[in-house]
C-alpha cells in the first residue's frame, strides 16, 4: 500500500534551473509593473505640468470668443486648473467641480448677511452745481493803502507831547505836539511883519504895491501851512500879533498810532519820522494757499472769516489781491482779502489769526459722486455700483475736478440716481479681480508661440562708418558676443583669447578717424572703458569676477553702439536687454546679443531667461 499510495503521489521533482527561472519571470513582472506606474505618474506630471504652466490658459485650444456660453470645471484644491469638461484634476486626481458662470463676469453677487457683516456702505449719485471750498487759517494785518507817517517838516525840539503813547487813538486834527523851532519862529515873524506892512498900506500907495505886499503876505503864509500850521492857528498869530515861542502839530489822519519816535525834549530833524498811524476801519487779511489750490481763487471773489475766540460770528469780504509768485520754499501762494472792521468788542486786531473760507462755483449742473467711492489705481478710476440683492458692478469712471468737501466731478461712468459703494469696496475690489482673471483664463488664443515685439532704439549719433571703423567695430562685436555666450553657458573658456582679440579691435577702431567729427573719441570716453574691461579679461578670472567684469564692459559699448550704430555690413541684428536683477541696488544692468531666444550671462544657467526690457540696436545713420 504504501507502494501504491507512493505511486499515485509521485514525488515533485523540478528540472534543473526551473526554480530560478520562475523567480526571475516575476521578478521581471514586478519590475514592468513599477514601470507602467512611474510613466503614468509622469505623465500624470507633464499633463499638470502643460495646464499649470502654459500660462494657465486652458481654454486657449477653444475658438476666440467671450466664452460665456460654455461650463468650466476646476479643482478645489488647485484652483488654476479650468478645463472645458467635467473630469479629474491632473495633478491631485480629485473630481473637478463646475464653476459657477456669474464667475467669469465682472458682476459680483455677495450674500446680504455677508453684505453687512464687512460692513458695506452706500450712497447715491448726485447732480448739481460744483463747488469748491477751502478752508485755510489767515492773519490779519493792517491795510497798507491806509498806514500813513507823520514827519517833520522843520528841525526843532519837542517841548510837549499830547499823543505819547503807542495804540492811542487820534482824530485827524487832534493835537500830536508842542514844537519849538527857530526857523517856525521865524516864519511867524515873517508872517506877522508882512501882515502889517499889508495894513499899513495907505490909500495912496499905488496898486502895483498892494499886489506886492498881497504876495509877499501869502508866501509867507504858504510858509507856515508847509510847516504844518493850521489855518485857525494862524487866525490867532493875526490875532496876538506876537509870534509864538511853540507851535501845536496836529494829526493830519484818523486812526491809531502803531509807531511813535518823539519824546520831550528830544530834538528833532527835517524829514524824521515821530509817528506812524494806521486806520482800522478796514483790515487786510493773508492766507496762504497750495498752488493745486491758487485755479479756484480770483480777485472779486467772496469769503468768509471766523475767530475762534467770537464763536458764532462771522465776518463777510472779498479777495483783493492774489500775488503773482510762489513761495520756493513752502509751494504757497499769497492771497489778500479785505475786511470791513466793526467797532466795539468784536474788533480786528492786526497779529490776530482767522479761519477762511473762501467758496467759488465752477460750474453748473454735474454728477457728483463721494470720493469715498473712488478707488484709484493711479491709472484707472473705480467705482463699484450696487445693483441690489448683494449684486455690484465694478465701473471704470472718467473724474474730473475733485473738491475740497469729498465731492469729485464724474465726466463718464455713472448716472445720476445710481448707488455706488462708499464702504468695503476694497473687498469687493478683490473680488472683481479674481473673477476677472478667471475671465481672462478662459478667452483668447494661446500666446507662447508669438514673436516677441522688440522696441528700436534711438537713431545713432553717426551717420556713416569708415570701412575700416565698420570692420573693427564687427569684430568688436563678434569678440563681445562669443565672451557673453561663454558666460551665459556658466563657463569661462576661451574668454582670455577672446578678450585680448576685442582689445586689440578697439586699438585698431581708436586710429580710424571719424569723417566730420575728428574729436569723436576724446568726446566718448567708454571705448576707453571698452578696451581697460577687455585687458582685465585677459586676466583669466572666474566666473563671478569675470561677469562682474563683463557687465562694466556691456554698459561702456552700450553706450559706445549707441553713439555709433551696429555696422551697416554686420549680418546679425543686435539686441539690448535689461536684467533687473544683476546689481538690483544699481537699477540693473544691461547686455547685448543676437536676435533669438535670451541668454543672459549674469545668471547663466540659473535665471538664463531673466530680462525685463529689450530694444533692437540701429544700424549706423538710421532706424532698423
Amino acid at each position: 500500500m504504501t507502494q501504491a499510495k507512493n505511486h499515485a503521489n509521485p514525488p515533485r521533482t523540478h528540472p534543473p534551473g526551473a526554480r530560478p527561472a520562475r523567480a526571475r519571470l516575476l521578478i521581471l513582472a514586478v519590475a514592468v509593473g513599477a514601470v507602467g506606474w512611474l510613466v503614468v505618474v509622469i505623465l500624470g506630471a507633464m499633463y499638470a505640468m502643460r495646464w499649470d504652466g502654459a500660462g494657465k490658459q486652458v481654454a486657449a485650444t477653444q475658438p476666440a470668443g467671450d466664452g460665456m456660453d460654455l461650463q468650466y470645471y476646476s479643482c478645489g484644491m488647485h484652483p488654476w486648473v479650468i478645463l472645458p469638461k467635467p473630469g479629474l484634476c491632473p495633478v491631485c486626481h480629485m473630481d473637478l467641480t463646475p464653476i459657477d458662470p456669474d464667475k467669469f463676469t465682472g458682476e459680483i453677487t455677495i450674500d446680504p448677511t455677508t453684505v453687512q457683516s464687512i460692513g458695506v456702505r452706500i450712497e447715491p449719485v448726485t447732480k448739481g452745481p460744483l463747488v469748491q471750498t477751502i478752508r485755510t487759517v489767515g492773519t490779519v494785518v493792517y491795510d497798507e493803502t491806509r498806514v500813513r507817517d507823520v514827519n517833520i517838516k522843520v528841525s526843532g525840539w519837542i517841548e510837549k507831547l499830547h499823543v505819547d503813547f503807542l495804540g492811542q487813538k487820534v482824530e485827524a486834527g487832534e493835537p500830536l505836539l508842542d514844537l519849538y523851532s527857530p526857523a517856525l519862529y521865524e516864519a511867524q515873524e515873517q508872517y506877522l511883519l508882512e501882515y502889517r506892512r499889508r495894513g499899513g498900506a495907505g490909500p495912496g500907495a499905488g496898486a502895483r504895491a498892494r499886489e506886492d505886499r498881497f504876495d509877499l503876505l501869502e508866501a509867507a503864509r504858504t510858509r507856515l501851512i508847509y510847516y504844518d500850521i493850521t489855518p485857525e492857528q494862524i487866525r490867532r498869530l493875526e490875532e496876538s500879533g506876537f509870534p509864538s515861542k511853540t507851535m501845536t502839530i496836529h494829526s493830519p489822519h484818523e486812526g491809531v498810532v502803531i509807531a511813535k519816535h518823539a519824546n520831550e525834549g528830544m530834538r528833532v530833524d527835517e524829514g524824521m519820522q515821530v509817528y506812524r498811524i494806521a486806520d482800522l476801519s478796514k483790515v487786510w487779511v493773508m492766507v496762504a494757499l497750495y498752488e493745486n489750490q491758487s485755479p479756484f481763487v480770483e480777485v472779486g471773489q467772496r469769503a468768509s472769516m471766523s475767530l475762534p475766540y467770537l464763536p458764532g460770528r462771522t465776518f463777510e469780504g472779498e479777495v483783493v489781491f492774489v500775488y503773482p509768485y510762489l513761495d520756493e520754499k513752502t509751494r504757497q501762494v499769497s492771497v489778500r482779502l479785505e475786511f470791513d472792521n466793526p467797532t466795539g468788542p468784536g474788533m480786528l486786531k492786526p497779529g490776530m489769526y482767522a479761519s477762511v473760507k473762501l467758496q467759488r462755483t465752477l460750474a453748473g449742473e454735474r454728477t457728483l459722486v463721494p470720493r469715498a467711492a473712488i478707488i484709484d489705481t493711479g491709472e484707472r478710476q473705480i467705482a463699484f455700483v450696487s445693483l441690489g440683492e448683494g449684486r455690484f458692478e465694478p465701473r471704470d469712471l472718467q473724474i474730473g475736478i475733485e473738491t475740497t468737501a469729498g465731492v469729485v466731478e464724474v465726466l463718464d461712468g455713472l448716472q445720476p440716481g445710481e448707488m455706488v459703494v462708499t464702504s468695503g469696496q476694497f473687498l469687493l475690489d478683490s473680488e472683481a479681480k479674481i473673477r476677472e482673471g478667471l475671465a481672462k483664463m478662459t478667452r483668447g488664443t494661446m500666446a507662447v508661440d508669438q514673436e516677441a515685439v522688440v522696441a528700436v532704439a534711438i537713431a545713432s549719433d553717426l551717420g556713416s562708418l569708415p570701412p575700416e571703423a565698420a570692420d573693427a567695430l564687427g569684430g568688436i562685436l563678434d569678440r563681445y558676443l562669443e565672451i557673453g555666450d561663454a558666460l551665459a553657458g556658466d563657463s569661462v573658456e576661451g574668454i582670455r583669447a577672446d578678450a585680448q582679440a576685442l582689445a586689440a579691435e578697439v586699438e585698431r577702431l581708436l586710429e580710424i578717424e571719424m569723417p566730420g567729427d575728428e574729436h569723436f573719441w576724446h568726446e566718448h570716453g567708454e571705448v576707453a572703458t571698452v578696451r581697460r574691461k577687455a585687458l582685465e579679461l585677459t586676466e583669466g578670472p572666474d566666473l563671478e569676477p569675470a561677469r562682474a567684469m563683463y557687465a562694466d564692459l556691456s554698459v561702456a559699448f552700450g553706450k559706445l553702439l549707441e553713439a555709433t550704430g551696429v555696422p551697416p555690413t554686420y549680418s546679425t541684428e543686435i539686441h539690448q536687454l535689461h536684467c533687473p536683477m544683476y546689481r538690483a541696488q544699481d537699477g540693473g544692468v544691461i547686455w547685448m546679443q543676437p536676435k533669438g531666444d535670451v541668454r543672459n550671462p549674469f545668471f547663466g544657467s540659473t535665471m538664463l531667461r531673466c530680462f525685463d526690457e529689450r530694444s533692437v540696436l540701429p544700424r549706423t545713420g538710421r532706424r532698423e
